[in-house]
């Protein structure tokens, strides 16, 4: 996916940078398994869907918008982050994606 921005760089080399930085799978006790589930660029802002499990708990879908902004001196970086656990997808899934 050739889609770049001049804020973050090249999108196609972010989202799998940012889930794959937050995965302790491969350690030894094996810890959090992050997961990429959905990215996309539009207008400047990257939203990215992945799961994070960790062992012994319910996996948990999160939805992660993220932005920067000029004030005129400083650049700004936003985020917005919703979550909800495996078992209440029903529940949350759709407002979740609404708010991200």
């Amino acid at each position: 996916m050739p889609f770049s921005s001049l804020r973050f760089g090249y999108f196609c080399d972010f989202h799998p940078r940012f889930v794959s930085g937050l995965d302790r799978s491969w350690q030894r006790p094996p810890g959090v398994l992050a997961k990429l589930v959905d990215s996309k660029a539009k207008k400047g802002m990257y939203y990215i869907e992945y799961t994070l499990k960790n062992p012994g708990e319910s996996e948990r879908h999160l939805y992660s918008v993220l932005g920067i902004a000029n004030n005129g001196w400083y650049n700004r970086l936003y985020t917005l982050t919703g979550q909800y656990i495996d078992e209440e997808s029903e529940k949350y899934r759709s407002e979740i994606e609404k708010v991200c």
